[in-house]
């Protein structure tokens, strides 16, 4: 009866083991049979939409906290009827070069007056640009800038026309002061922007230099202008 037994129990574990190796064959060829028909690739990691980088703080270079850039302000507009500044970025246009007008006055109480934008001598002086005035006893002769012309006498000649720009800011000729009459004085002068304006014609630069002044008092000017845009 124990022989009996003992080859029972044997025949029911040998067929237990079986049914195992079955389950796992089986269990793999359904594995198998899922990679074929997903083309032989393991499925990959689902794919997430990049999301923009928000903006990076500027730091200061202070230590403190970072802060962001703010857009620059934009050029303040000048006023109507005010003349344009004059910097480096100014087109000057040639107007004339090394042109010679001659000043005089009969008596010492008289005077002759100049329009630079030609140039021209003995014009009205009323809206003109320059006037000489004569000499007369201890008052000597004298050159004055019209009505809201404006100069300086810190020129030399051959200046650049954003040179005398640069002077004229720097060192400007008073309302009453007078340049005075000898040779080799060298000024330099802008026309009366407003009135350029109210007549059609350009706003002009002028360098003008004293090239001589005769035994009569008459004074000889030689300039060299430039237009101003704007």
């Amino acid at each position: 009866m124990v022989v009996v037994g003992t080859m029972t129990a044997a025949m029911l574990l040998a067929v237990a083991s079986m049914m195992v190796a079955w389950r796992a064959l089986d269990q793999a060829r359904d594995a198998k049979s899922i990679a074929l028909s997903n083309g032989g690739q393991r499925p990959g990691p689902t794919a997430t939409t990049p999301t923009a980088e928000p903006p990076r703080p500027t730091d200061s270079g202070g230590g403190g906290d970072p802060t962001f850039l703010e857009p620059s302000e934009p050029d303040t507009p000048r006023s109507p009827g005010a003349p344009p500044d004059l910097n480096a970025r100014t087109a000057y246009n040639p107007r004339y070069q090394d042109q010679t007008i001659t000043l005089s006055a009969a008596e010492c109480t008289s005077s002759m007056s100049a329009d630079l934008d030609e140039p021209r001598a003995n014009v009205a002086s009323a809206g003109s640009d320059l006037t000489f005035y004569q000499g007369c006893g201890v008052n000597a002769a004298r050159l004055r800038l019209g009505e809201k012309v404006d100069g300086t006498k810190s020129a030399q000649p051959g200046m650049a026309p954003q040179e005398c720009a640069e002077q004229i800011r720097q060192a400007p000729i008073a309302g009453n002061d007078a340049i005075p009459v000898r040779k080799g004085i060298t000024f330099c002068a802008t026309t009366n922007y407003a009135a350029a304006r109210e007549s059609g014609r350009p706003w002009i630069m002028v360098l003008a230099e004293i090239t001589g002044v005769g035994n009569d008092g008459a004074v000889t000017l030689k300039l060299t202008a430039w237009d101003i845009p704007g």
